[in-house]
């Protein structure tokens, strides 16, 4: 069975969970999207991002086989020592690719 892993990152750490990721031979690929995160918590947000209300932050979408969960979440976990990354697990119903030749 498939899931999909979402991690929520900040900028500075990008590179590194790429490279991590990269690494995994039982990943086919993966989707980063810069996204902006809203938040009623902001003592951590610099100025800028106090006058704008959001802070901007990486979306990584990983589809990967159930089986292999506790090795993707310790390998990224390696990664996010210094900066926690938020994360959630969804089962995947179906995948496949549209207008590909049968």
């Amino acid at each position: 069975m498939k899931q999909l892993l979402v991690l929520i990152t900040q900028h500075n750490i990008k590179d590194d969970i790429v490279d991590r990721l990269m690494s995994l031979d039982y990943l086919s690929g993966f989707s980063l999207i810069n996204i902006c995160g809203f938040s009623r918590e902001h003592s951590q947000y610099n100025l800028k991002e106090q006058v704008e209300g959001y802070r901007e932050f990486y979306k990584f979408e990983v589809m990967h086989p159930q089986q292999q969960q506790a090795e993707l979440l310790a390998a990224i976990a390696e990664v996010c020592q210094h900066n926690p990354c938020r994360y959630w697990i969804v089962p995947i119903a179906s995948n496949g690719v549209l207008g590909a030749s049968e």
